[in-house]
């Protein structure tokens, strides 16, 4: 069903990059064999020449699952993300992808919280969907995993 997750974030030059890569291993379930996802930070430079640091996390097949399966769950953790998720899952659909974003900070401390904003964990879960109407199959599929009634 899970084609591959993208996890990505920045880690401004007045963060602890340690801290970073904690909040987001945050959305990695322990049972991920970290040899088979690929982790790649990018230093590079912000719009006024600041030091930034770009981290990427790729994982397909098996890992891709077991993280969308813990995600789920996290955000069925939080009844405030289910309500804002029934408000605009339809904007986080595109093609066969759902987008969303954790904050960071929140992720730092142990909560999945699902905001709209910059200081966050970027997910994007690509699913293997091949037909024409992939948004609504995939809408679909998160309401039904979710737990979300549309009305």
């Amino acid at each position: 069903m899970i084609n591959s997750i993208k996890i990505s974030s920045i880690a401004h030059a007045t963060e602890d990059l340690e801290k970073v890569l904690k909040a987001i291993e945050f959305l990695i379930p322990e049972d991920v064999d970290d040899e088979k996802i690929d982790i790649e930070v990018v230093e590079t430079e912000g719009y006024f020449r600041n030091p930034i640091r770009i981290i990427n996390l790729n994982a397909e097949g098996k890992e891709a699952e077991k993280i969308y399966k813990h995600i789920i769950e996290l955000i069925k953790s939080n009844e405030k993300n289910i309500n804002k998720l029934r408000r605009d899952l339809h904007l986080r659909i595109e093609d066969n992808k759902f987008y969303i974003r954790f904050d960071k900070q929140k992720a730092f401390l142990g909560e999945a919280r699902v905001v709209d904003g910059d200081d966050v964990i970027r997910v994007v879960i690509n699913f293997k969907i091949y037909t024409k109407n992939k948004e609504d199959i995939v809408k679909e599929l998160l309401t039904k995993e979710l737990g979300i009634c549309m009305s």
